[in-house]
């Protein structure tokens, strides 16, 4: 058997070494090379090719992303040039690794410096001060709505400045009102329902660390109030289908198979999306040729007393810090700075282009797909105002991540949302302490934050209240 296994990772080897080999064949031997790891999108190719007349002496081969490899590509000496990067959970976790270089010191000179993005995504693109990537674009959260749905349910229309209340009352007439047209619809198209809880999150004033980060936020009155709205959402007012039960339909080919196609085949009356959404709208106007006129969008409903926000977000790209061309690299980062890149999202609609200038109003944002700039205002809206999911430097990001995950399946299955949200709560803290036990750069971090010296019990309410210097 051990030598089945031998053989087997020998292949592997002889494989990967193939795969390389074959990478190396299409470069271009009178032009530098750099390798940008990013996803399958056909736009991906009208992107290289503007940079690469921007650029005549580079050339840029475009590679599938796969962040389950990335940490131990680049820690071995194989890792792209270019590496997009998701959410702030990847982005904290890859920093940690030293995945990612520090653009600190190159990104005012170069152009590419938080202040040439959106304000509201600094804390997205840095981390504990530092600036680690750029945008590919930005994205937050409006409400995109069917008028002919709810028109048919007489269900109330949005309007500015409405609140989750008013949301689910017309949610709710969807569901309760029989439809003029004799037709089934469902009021939410629920596609990603950890997203749903961070907006709702955000919306509430609620975060996942104090601001030391030295503590979950989890256990505390917004987080509590985001979670009883969305376990309401799901399982009491019933106006949005759970992970379990989207997952069940689409299996079934039920609903247009997918939580976002359920709303662009026009049976489902609200989606919670961004504005990278309005990319599918050609793909189904043969049968719903009146989609794009019955389409409205407004920005997301706020919690009682506070103003509308949601999470911002970005797909922005990073360098390896073990990259052989880092010059040439930066110079793809200028180049997601420029107007030249931010015009070519504004007219594909994926998403927010990198530079506000290009965005400043919706009529910017106009294009083939979608000529109303009402229609493209929410967006720039929420983008402005939105804020980034926040981390903490003490806890694994991922593993966060996957328990806040875990929390809302839980409550979608039954469990009481204040219980789930303590007890995941207390996962996190039990873990932070564990970590800074373990980890003396991370009691030197402590320290710095703090202004106290670190002991293993300092989180106990009367170690807390004081400055003791030894455990």
């Amino acid at each position: 058997m051990k030598y089945i296994f031998l053989a087997c990772i020998l292949l592997a080897g002889a494989m990967y070494a193939f795969a390389v080999g074959s990478l190396e064949t299409i470069e271009d031997p009178n032009r530098t090379t750099i390798i940008w790891s990013t996803d399958r999108n056909p736009a991906r190719l009208l992107q290289v090719d503007v940079f690469e007349r921007m650029f005549p002496q580079l050339h840029v081969v475009v590679e599938k992303r796969d962040e389950t490899k990335i940490i131990v590509r680049c820690a071995t000496g194989t890792g792209p040039d270019v590496i997009d990067v998701g959410d702030v959970f990847e982005f904290s976790t890859l920093v940690e690794a030293g995945v990612l270089m520090d653009l600190t010191p190159y990104a005012e000179r170069m152009g590419f410096a938080p202040d040439k993005t959106y304000a509201s995504l600094e804390g997205a693109i840095t981390y504990e001060g530092r600036q680690y990537r750029f945008p590919c674009n930005v994205h937050a959260n409006a409400v995109i709505y069917n008028r002919h749905i709810l028109e048919d349910h007489d269900a109330p229309m949005p309007q500015p400045g409405w609140t989750w209340d008013d949301f689910v009352a017309s949610a709710l007439a969807v569901r309760n009102n029989p439809s003029k047209s004799g037709q089934e619809h469902i009021p939410l198209a629920n596609w990603l329902s950890e997203w749903v809880f961070q907006d709702l999150l955000i919306s509430h004033g609620g975060r996942f660390f104090s601001d030391d980060g030295l503590h979950s936020a989890l256990a505390e009155e917004p987080a509590l109030a985001s979670m009883r709205r969305f376990r309401d959402m799901a399982l009491v007012d019933d106006i949005m289908p759970t992970s379990a039960e989207a997952k069940s339909l689409s299996s079934q080919g039920g609903w247009g198979s997918g939580g976002i196609a359920w709303f662009f085949n026009q049976q489902a009356a609200y989606i919670f999306i961004g504005r990278w959404g309005i990319v599918r709208i050609p793909a189904y106007l043969k049968r719903n040729p009146q989609l794009k006129e019955r389409m409205a969008s407004i920005v997301m409903p706020r919690a009682a007393g506070r103003p509308p926000q949601v999470g911002v977000r970005t797909r922005a790209a990073g360098i390896n810090a073990k990259s052989e061309r880092p010059e040439e690299a930066m110079a793809f980062l200028q180049y997601l700075a420029s107007d030249d890149y931010s015009a070519l999202i504004v007219k594909d609609g994926d998403s927010l282009p990198p530079s506000p200038a290009l965005a400043g109003s919706g009529q910017d944002l106009t294009n083939d797909i979608i000529d109303r700039e009402e229609f493209h205002q929410p967006f720039i809206d929420a983008a402005r105002t939105g804020r980034p999911l926040d981390v903490s430097p003490f806890v694994e990001s991922q593993i966060v991540k996957r328990w806040i995950k875990e929390a809302v399946e839980s409550v979608e299955n039954g469990a009481d949302p204040d219980e789930e949200l303590r007890r995941t709560a207390a996962e996190v803290d039990a873990r932070i302490r564990q970590n800074l036990r373990r980890r003396p750069e991370l009691q030197a971090k402590f320290e710095a934050v703090t202004g106290r010296p670190y002991h293993d019990d300092w989180w106990r309410p009367q170690m807390a209240a004081t400055d003791v210097s030894a455990p």
